[in-house]
């Protein structure tokens, strides 16, 4: 089974030609015609006809991007209509969020060979809470059918708003015109009340939870509820999870308190951790683990980033990916590359002056440890989430050995004409110092 990608711990094209034309095309077929039109509706493509609407958009792509990056809980009161606040998250935030995941997946795929593995399976049950627009389980389908187009891939879709879920359900259908997802209009907490109360199901089960736990943790009775829906799926086995977090200091904590109670409630790590204890950055208050990635943004995102007057080249997710033990124990997911991770980048003063500052890098040691190590100046930036020994040198001429001539510089041209200093007015000027010389420069030295 050989994937349509080259898997690295780097690759800049997150998202694929594919999602990008699906994502045009939801756009187009549920947003109203926009009113700036030139030609009629018929003449445009999916991708022009979405540029049209983001600039009917742009404002609410603003508001809704100043909810997020203050205050998260306010989100609703920005956009008070479900339709058309769908649209502009759509818009805004569909592709960002596909990439950060696709770097997350990329990476565990380096290491432990998790997609080549699972899309062996049977079949998988995406389950995705809060699924806003769907782009987790989108891309999460795509991902795994690059590696085999047979995989048979069942959706549960679980968010409040009927709008989000149309829409998930549309990107799904053109995804695959033949998938029947099943969409479940709930609040999170009746929804997980019922599947505990069902008991785990049973094959393969990948949960999504994508920007939901800073929500849910702050109601005890859904945390409770979704603690008791992950136990009961380890003890039932086969199970994967995929968690996505803002990367800002408090929502990263708050998730790395969530990847320390799986651990102890029995899941594996695979990523970004190099191993399945404690995380050593909670003894500090002042550190925070998080993600990073740098993508091949498409022209309309790029679109977007000046409408925010930001620059997503690189993103930032606080991420992680759980399995069951069993799905290693089976040899469905193999542990595989071990290093220590790049889980920070300080920069040390030497002196005053910046061009002498010394960076180094933090690093999540297999032996649960935060290690620190000087970066040398010669190597190729490491983003956060990475493995430290894969770091290649940056190209660089080579020296002369000693002894051995330089090369020969260019010839100068002596029949260049000479250049002489003068006044305003034209006459030639004696500098100072030359006993009345005149100076002159070949042109080749200007």
């Amino acid at each position: 089974m050989q994937s349509h990608h080259t898997r690295s711990e780097h690759r800049e094209s997150l998202v694929s030609n594919r999602n990008y034309k699906i994502w045009g095309q939801t756009i187009s077929q549920l947003a109203k015609t926009p009113s700036n039109l030139e030609k009629p509706r018929a003449e445009y493509s999916d991708l022009e006809i979405a540029g049209y609407v983001l600039q009917e958009h742009r404002d609410d792509v603003v508001r809704l991007w100043e909810a997020f990056t203050t205050d998260r809980q306010e989100v609703s009161r920005y956009l008070m209509d479900p339709k058309r606040e769908s649209m502009v998250y759509l818009l805004g935030f569909h592709l960002a969020n596909q990439a950060r995941l696709a770097a997350v997946l990329d990476r565990s795929e380096y290491r432990h060979k998790l997609l080549s593995q699972i899309s062996a399976a049977e079949a998988v049950h995406l389950m995705d809470l809060g699924c806003g627009s769907g782009a987790l389980s989108l891309l999460t389908a795509q991902e795994l059918w690059s590696y085999r187009e047979a995989l048979d891939i069942t959706w549960e879709m679980v968010d409040k708003s009927a709008a989000f879920l149309e829409m998930a359900a549309h990107g799904i259908k053109l995804l695959k015109p033949d998938a029947h997802p099943v969409l479940r209009r709930q609040k999170l907490d009746e929804y997980l009340s019922r599947e505990v109360a069902a008991g785990p199901k049973d094959g393969l089960v990948w949960y999504q939870l994508g920007y939901v736990w800073n929500e849910v943790s702050r109601h005890a009775r859904t945390t409770q509820l979704l603690m008791r829906l992950l136990e009961g799926g380890l003890q039932k086995g086969q199970r994967v999870i995929t968690i996505l977090e803002p990367a800002s200091q408090e929502l990263a904590r708050e998730a790395m308190e969530l990847r320390d109670r799986l651990v102890e409630m029995g899941y594996q790590m695979l990523y970004p951790c190099p191993h399945s204890q404690g995380c050593p950055m909670l003894e500090s208050k002042r550190d925070w683990c998080y993600s990073e990635a740098v993508w091949d943004r498409p022209p309309l995102v790029k679109k977007v980033d000046r409408i925010l007057k930001i620059d997503r080249q690189r993103i930032g997710v606080s991420a992680y990916v759980f399995v069951s033990p069993d799905l290693i124990e089976d040899g469905h997911v193999k542990l595989g590359k071990e290093g220590s991770v790049v889980v920070g980048r300080p920069v040390e003063k030497a002196s005053r002056d910046p061009l002498l500052e010394q960076k180094s890098y933090l690093l999540c040691a297999p032996e649960v440890s935060i290690d620190k190590v000087k970066a040398s100046r010669h190597k190729v930036e490491l983003l956060r989430g990475q493995i430290y020994r894969d770091m290649p040198d940056i190209e660089r001429k080579p020296k002369a050995a000693e002894g051995e001539r330089r090369p020969p510089q260019k010839a100068r041209n002596p029949n260049a004409p000479k250049k002489t200093f003068r006044r305003d007015d034209g006459a030639s000027k004696k500098p100072a110092g030359t006993g009345g010389k005149r100076i002159s420069r070949r042109r080749d030295e200007d």
